[in-house]
């Protein structure tokens, strides 16, 4: 999957996407890409944390996966930003932060058909992914 292209392609949905980052497990990397004229809240070394505990809160909602089925996505609204994280494969986490006023479940229906343009198994859907 190309990271870098389908982030860019995220930020340039809605002007008030603010960052757009995956984590990928394993060999543990990231990319990232921030909309032009946005000041970060976080530096790198930060961000790196933020995307790092965000896989372990993505962990333990699959704790009542055999229950209640595997979480697609999860958003979270904070003062500053929104925030929304959705797996992009079987290794890999999204994290999209918008500005406040843009409700994230406007945008989350096109941002899973960019991860499944962007995706290396045509049969990605979200509902089949796993981050174990």
């Amino acid at each position: 999957m190309d990271y870098n292209s389908l982030n860019s392609d995220i930020i340039k949905l809605n002007s008030k996407i603010r960052y757009a980052g995956i984590y990928q497990t394993g060999n543990i990397q990231i990319w990232e890409k921030i909309q032009k004229g946005i000041t970060r809240f976080f530096d790198k070394e930060k961000t790196n944390d933020t995307l790092i505990h965000a896989y372990m809160r993505w962990r333990t909602r699959q704790h009542d996966a055999p229950i209640i089925g595997q979480p697609l996505y999860s958003i979270t609204k904070y003062a500053k930003i929104n925030r929304l994280t959705i797996p992009v494969s079987t290794k890999a986490l999204l994290m999209v932060n918008s500005e406040p006023e843009l409700e994230l479940h406007e945008v989350v229906g096109d941002i899973i058909k960019l991860i499944t343009k962007y995706s290396d198994d045509p049969d990605y859907t979200p509902k089949q992914v796993y981050l174990g």
